[in-house]
């Protein structure tokens, strides 16, 4: 009897566009996070950080902040991250190195208006 998971064999993810304080220029800006921390090459380009709550004023975000996944423009800098000018060069980036973006569910997802978050696409990476 075997218990593997059908699910472990592919890693999907999802990307959104989020804002982001950033704390240098001091203003806010739509970065690209990603669902969780990712298998293969990408994952040299991510990092965690953690979000504030945008506003005071605003029940439905929690009162702490919570850790999120944002990609990085280079492999060891940390302050230049991805944003929504940089989709296409990331979406050439996933497909130059394994990974697969799935449209048929990218368009699923877009048209349900995922977690009311700019949703950019679903992607996944064969194990």
């Amino acid at each position: 009897m075997c218990d593997e998971s059908p699910f472990q064999q592919i890693a999907s993810y999802t990307l959104t566009l989020e804002p982001y304080l950033n704390t240098y220029s001091k203003q806010y800006e739509n970065i690209i996070v990603i669902d969780k921390m990712p298998t293969g090459p990408l994952a040299q380009l991510v990092s965690n950080f953690n979000s504030p709550r945008l506003s005071p004023f605003n029940k439905h975000e929690p009162n702490n902040c919570c850790k999120k996944y944002a990609i990085r423009r280079h492999y060891h800098r940390d302050t230049t991250l991805l944003n929504a000018t940089d989709i296409p060069s990331l979406l050439s980036y996933l497909s130059a190195n394994g990974y697969t973006i799935n449209s048929e569910i990218t368009k699923l997802v877009q048209k349900t208006n995922y977690n009311n978050k700019h949703f950019v696409c679903v992607f996944y990476y064969s194990l």
